[in-house]
């Protein structure tokens, strides 16, 4: 297979800066209640479990801003905004941080706050929350990937606004925030996957540091966080299913370089309490009207075909935890190709796989088909986020290249018709775009970001695709 690469050397050294400061019809009224009431005490049951609070309320990781700086970074923004921002107050200005950075608000905090931060004595702690709490259809679901969340311009706005408050240039220290390390190149994904390649390389296999570690390429890439409720269905996680599912496989991201590995250590009982809760999390059910016929003829045409994959549901449910070789997928191919056999023999060698005892897979060979509980939530769609709404799955030639979210995540802005966020598509990117304007848009051209392949429903009759879109909503 041929695969687009853009890498760049990267300095472990160099990087570490940056990341201690980086580190989320017809209806049937009996069926949809059912669904709904099920889905409200399911949230019930998840809202009081200790995993979801230590999430919310303990310190798990490095503070990469405090609360003051939160207040004063509207003083870096372009003029109008800033403009904007100086006639509000204290919470008009952090409503429009959260608008800026992708933050959902918390909604059991005193003060405004972001989902996925913890405060503790004036600073803000990201965790999993941060990628791993999103919004659709006016509803905010933990474990839901965050599809507004723009890392880079958070990041880059904190080195102008330190630079700013020292003398410095706040344009020179925005350009040079990462250190030519990406953290995403379009809102609502993130680099990820190199972000744990980076913070392994500077750390030993007790993850004690070692800021003197080999320099490195990267193949930088977007990737969507999956939803957190498949994880009880899947055997093994990440895009391609390399990597065992253990609660220290879900602690990479706490390797900030202020941290020891003593201290990373330490909290393996509190992932161990959060893999708990991630195992119990249930699919959100979908909160439209659904045409109960036509989601039965999909049902039929799902089963016949698209279960080999993705397992089926309702009362059989099953999930084949397949990995589909990519010359049969043949969705994007650089993230298979992203991390290196060394990157994964190193980790095989660390306290994360037991040293040795829970080790990745060498060698991807393909996607993991993911199971579909909720599939109606998680668009866009792919590993890369490629395709924006589920109609867009399946019909490939309508895949827009050129494309960026308007909705806000609310009910209004649910694209009910094709199944996920409502959309504006341009045949090219809008040209003068820099820094945030630019990350709004999602740029196929980008290595990384192509949206062929999975074109499973080309057999398909146009009938057919309305009625397994119906029956998508349903799963």
């Amino acid at each position: 297979m041929t695969t687009p690469t853009r890498t760049a050397p990267t300095s472990p050294q160099c990087t570490a800066p940056f990341l201690a400061a980086l580190i989320g019809a017809v209806v049937v009224p009996v069926v949809a209640a059912a669904a709904l009431a099920s889905s409200k005490a399911a949230d019930e049951r998840q809202a009081s479990h200790p995993g979801l609070r230590l999430l919310l309320e303990e310190p798990l990781s490095f503070p990469p801003l405090t609360i003051d700086e939160l207040d004063r970074l509207w003083t870096v923004w372009d003029e109008d905004a800033r403009r904007r921002a100086e006639a509000l107050d204290r919470d008009g200005r952090r409503q429009m941080a959260f608008e800026r950075y992708g933050w959902i608000a918390r909604d059991d905090s005193a003060e405004p706050l972001p989902l996925g931060y913890v405060a503790e004595a004036g600073k803000l702690y990201p965790n999993c929350l941060s990628c791993h709490g999103g919004r659709v259809a006016g509803r905010v679901i933990p474990g839901l990937a965050n599809g507004f969340q723009d890392l880079m311009t958070l990041v880059e706005d904190l080195a102008a606004l330190r630079a700013l408050e020292r003398g410095g240039d706040p344009e020179t220290a925005r350009r040079a925030a990462t250190f030519g390390f990406p953290l995403n190149f379009t809102r609502g994904l993130t680099n990820a996957t190199q972000f744990s390649i980076l913070l392994g390389a500077m750390r030993d296999e007790h993850l004690d540091l070692r800021m003197t570690g080999p320099a490195q390429e990267f193949v930088h890439n977007d990737v969507d966080a999956p939803a957190w409720w498949q994880y009880a269905r899947k055997e093994r996680i990440y895009w391609d299913g390399m990597a065992p599912k253990t609660p220290r496989t879900l602690m990479q991201f706490t390797m900030a370089p202020g941290l020891s590995g003593e201290r990373i250590r330490s909290w393996e009982p509190e992932f161990e309490t959060i893999e708990a809760y991630i195992e119990q999390l249930e699919a959100p059910a979908y909160p439209f009207p659904v045409d109960d016929e036509l989601a039965q003829q999909g049902r039929r045409v799902f089963e016949s075909t698209c279960s080999e994959c993705h397992g089926t549901y309702g009362e059989s449910r099953e999930y084949p935890s397949r990995v589909v070789p990519w010359e049969i997928v043949r969705t994007d191919p650089l993230r298979l190709d992203a991390i290196s056999e060394e990157s994964k023999r190193r980790y095989n060698r660390s306290w994360f796989s037991g040293y040795g005892e829970h080790p990745v897979r060498l060698g991807s060979t393909g996607y993991l088909a993911p199971p579909l509980d909720g599939v109606w939530a998680t668009g866009p769609y792919f590993h890369n986020g490629s395709s924006p709404t589920l109609w867009h799955v399946l019909h490939p030639d309508q895949r827009p290249a050129v494309w960026r979210r308007t909705d806000d995540g609310g009910e209004e802005g649910f694209d009910q018709e094709r199944v996920g966020p409502s959309i504006e598509v341009r045949e090219r990117m809008p040209p003068g775009r820099a820094g945030a304007e630019l990350r709004a848009w999602y740029d196929g051209a980008l290595p990384g970001h192509s949206n062929r392949g999975h074109r499973f429903a080309d057999p398909f009759s146009e009938a057919e695709r309305r009625a397994l879109l119906e029956y998508l909503k349903t799963l």
